[in-house]
């Protein structure tokens, strides 16, 4: 027996609606997937060093006062002689050996301090491409301590580029290190924040590769890595 046209034609809406449906559930269970992925990273901050440094900003939260440049990172930044290099600076440095993005952000209220005006120079993210997180995880991070920062301090942010490396530093592809320098402008231009571009001071001309005259080993600056983003920094807050 045939169908009367009504019965086709309810026939059909139906099968749209189940493909809307249908694609509807894909799409929300594939935005649901991402979600998880990214609330879910791991932290990797849990070690002796990073605990041990912690006691010590929590017994010099009050030594930052109003103006204080904050110098807030990772081993790069705990390595950084402020007192030599910026001795006219009232500075505190908050750097930790082998952190990570998400160390940062949970230890974002013992390291800022608290109070009306501040100076703030973050250097972030080898560490996270070191252990091999994706770029997607690395920028939802650096996404994060920006909006946390932004809506909990009223400072001058100074966001840093990453160092390019060494060879010798497998798990950190040039590639992606160029890549996430792109995101972290644009970043700090959404939130009106100043980017300072040090990689290019540090690239060894011709190269994808850091210039090994100043650093000590692929990664970490030596006194005159530093006396160059010193120097670069003074021109910059001036």
């Amino acid at each position: 027996m045939c169908s009367s046209k009504s019965e086709n034609s309810k026939l059909l809406n139906n099968m749209k609606t189940s493909k809307i449906l249908i694609s509807l559930i894909v799409i929300a269970t594939i935005f649901s997937s991402c979600q998880t992925s990214m609330t879910n990273i791991n932290p990797l901050n849990d070690y002796a060093h990073w605990h041990q440094r912690m006691v010590t900003f929590i017994n010099e939260k009050d030594s930052i006062k109003e103006g204080t440049a904050i110098f807030f990172g990772n081993s790069i930044i705990e390595g950084f002689d402020l007192d030599t290099y910026f001795p006219d600076l009232k500075s505190v440095n908050r750097g930790i050996v082998s952190d990570h993005i998400d160390g940062m952000i949970e230890r974002m209220d013992v390291c800022l301090g608290n109070v009306d005006s501040a100076k703030l120079f973050i250097l972030i993210g080898i560490n996270d491409i070191g252990a091999k997180r994706n770029e997607k995880e690395i920028k939802y991070l650096y996404r994060k301590m920006v909006k946390q920062i932004v809506q909990n301090y009223h400072y001058d942010v100074y966001l840093h580029s990453i160092l390019p490396t060494s060879p010798r530093w497998k798990n950190c592809p040039p590639d992606m290190i160029r890549d996430l320098n792109v995101f972290i402008e644009k970043l700090a231009k959404k939130n009106d924040m100043t980017f300072v571009n040090i990689y290019p001071l540090f690239i060894k001309e011709g190269s994808d590769y850091i210039n090994d005259d100043l650093v000590k080993d692929g990664l970490h600056p030596n006194d005159a890595g530093y006396k160059i983003w010193a120097e670069y920094l003074k021109a910059v807050i001036k």
